[in-house]
């Protein structure tokens, strides 16, 4: 799960035309950044949920820090800087929701951590 970190902050101050901008262009770069059998979807509002199927832990965290760092290289006009935070965990056979519920903690562990940044299980 990746959420873009302080997205209400860029709506308030570039407006909500340049936040659905940063959405596409967010969503973009992490469709570039995965392989052709990964899958994304906007989760909700400025949250995406990546599947990377057949993957191990340490593989995941290489995409999803290619991700990161491709997102925080991204070019906005007026220097707006966007970042996104992430959680990630390997499927061991747990339900959708607890699955959801693991990476949803560790999201927001990054988050309390710092942001821009990946927290694994």
């Amino acid at each position: 799960m990746l959420d873009i970190d302080f997205f209400k902050r860029v709506n308030d101050t570039y407006g909500h035309q340049f936040g659905d901008r940063v959405l596409q262009k967010v969503a973009n770069t992490i469709t570039e950044s995965i392989r052709e059998n990964d899958s994304v979807g906007r989760y909700g509002g400025e949250e995406f949920l990546v599947v990377l199927p057949d993957t191990e832990m340490t593989h995941a965290i290489f995409i999803a820090e290619r991700i990161r760092k491709a997102v925080e290289h991204l070019d906005f006009y007026e220097n707006a800087h966007i970042t996104i935070s992430g959680g990630l965990t390997v499927f061991q056979g747990e339900t959708i929701v607890e699955l959801i519920d693991i990476v949803d903690k560790k999201l927001y562990e990054a988050k309390n951590d710092g942001r821009n940044r990946i927290k694994a299980n």
